[in-house]
């Protein structure tokens, strides 16, 4: 085909440079227009348009500039990336399972206040309602910046939630600890869940002892983890 064409091309020249002066020959002019003819039907077939000069050039460096596209990539951790905040489903279990408490109150030489707040709670300290609950999302924050920090796969705003809930309960060092952070970065996201109902136990005169309560809380935490968002 390119010695066809490269045949018709030279005609073509000799051609025009003849009629400039003394007139296409009826032969050089069929020719050509044959030529021609071929040309746009070989180009029409691909229904693209006749290149111009150094379009070819054009072509071959937006080949080298744009490499084929790439596969998806792997997936990120989502409550790092995202801020994933906990929700409200997250929020009630706290709050069911801390239980309010105005006056600060003493549990296991801990003084708590509020929805189990600690930070800054000390014998005597008496707060509001309102108070309570600026306390209680200032301790979520904390307890949610530790979960982002320490879970290393996506999860979704249900499974994040759940894990703030058990780590607020727990502390940050205690989560650290559990088996579901590590069965969790592992990518065991059922295995993790299930692992929420192993967490139920508090030490009683020195045992460890199933607390009826934490369990509860526990079940719930695992139900949430496994709701689909």
């Amino acid at each position: 085909m390119r010695i066809s064409i490269f045949a018709w091309v030279i005609i073509f020249i000799i051609g025009a440079l003849i009629g400039d002066r003394y007139g296409t020959p009826n032969w050089a002019s069929n020719v050509a227009d044959r030529g021609f003819v071929a040309v746009e039907s070989w180009f029409g077939k691909l229904d693209e348009p006749i290149p111009a000069a150094n379009e070819d050039k054009a072509d071959e460096d937006d080949d080298i500039a744009e490499p084929p596209a790439e596969s998806d990539p792997a997936p990120t951790n989502d409550a790092d990336d995202q801020k994933l905040r906990i929700n409200a489903a997250g929020l009630q279990i706290i709050k069911e399972s801390e239980g309010l408490r105005l006056d600060a109150y003493n549990l296991n030489g801990q003084w708590l206040i509020g929805y189990g707040h600690a930070r800054t709670a000390q014998a005597g300290m008496t707060i509001t309602e309102a108070q309570a609950e600026k306390l209680l999302r200032e301790d979520i924050a904390s307890t949610e910046g530790a979960v982002r920090w320490m879970v290393e796969v996506p999860v979704n705003a249900n499974q994040f939630s759940a894990l703030v809930s058990l780590a607020y309960n727990l502390g940050a060092g205690g989560f650290s600890k559990t088996s579901v952070l590590e069965k969790l970065n592992k990518g065991e996201y059922q295995n993790a869940a299930e692992a929420f109902l192993s967490h139920d136990r508090a030490r009683i005169d020195g045992e460890l002892q199933s607390i009826p309560h934490l369990t509860e809380r526990r079940q719930k935490e695992h139900d949430l983890f496994l709701q689909p968002v």
